[in-house]
C-alpha cells in the first residue's frame, strides 16, 4: 500500500510540476509570447534608430547647407520669392467631385 501512495503522489507531483513548466505565469508559453514580442520590439528599435540617424544627418545637413534650408523653408512654410507665382491647388478636389455626382 505504501509503494502504491509513493508512485500515486510521485505522479501527481510530476504532473504539477509539467503543468507549472508550461501553463503558469513564468511557464514555458509565456516565455514563447516574451520572445515574440522581444523580437519585435528589436525591429521597432532598429527602424527608430536608422530613422533617428536620417533625422541627425538632416539636421546637419540644414545647419550646413543654405540651399538646404531655403528648400524647407519653401516647402514647408510656402515663402517664395517675388518673381515667383505659386499656384494653390486643392487637395480633396476628385473627392468633393465624387460627392457632387453620387446622388
Amino acid at each position: 500500500m505504501g509503494r502504491w501512495l509513493f508512485w500515486g503522489l510521485s505522479a501527481v507531483g510530476l504532473c504539477y510540476m509539467v503543468w507549472s513548466m508550461v501553463f503558469s505565469d513564468h511557464g514555458y508559453l509565456v516565455y514563447r509570447q516574451e520572445a515574440m514580442q522581444t523580437a519585435e520590439l528589436r525591429g521597432e528599435l532598429k527602424e527608430l534608430q536608422v530613422e533617428r540617424e536620417r533625422l541627425a544627418q538632416e539636421v546637419l545637413r540644414l545647419r550646413n547647407d543654405p540651399d538646404a534650408l531655403e528648400e524647407l523653408v519653401h516647402r514647408e512654410l510656402g515663402y517664395v520669392y517675388p518673381d515667383e507665382i505659386i499656384l494653390v491647388m486643392p487637395e480633396h478636389a476628385g473627392e468633393e467631385e465624387e460627392k457632387v455626382s453620387s446622388p
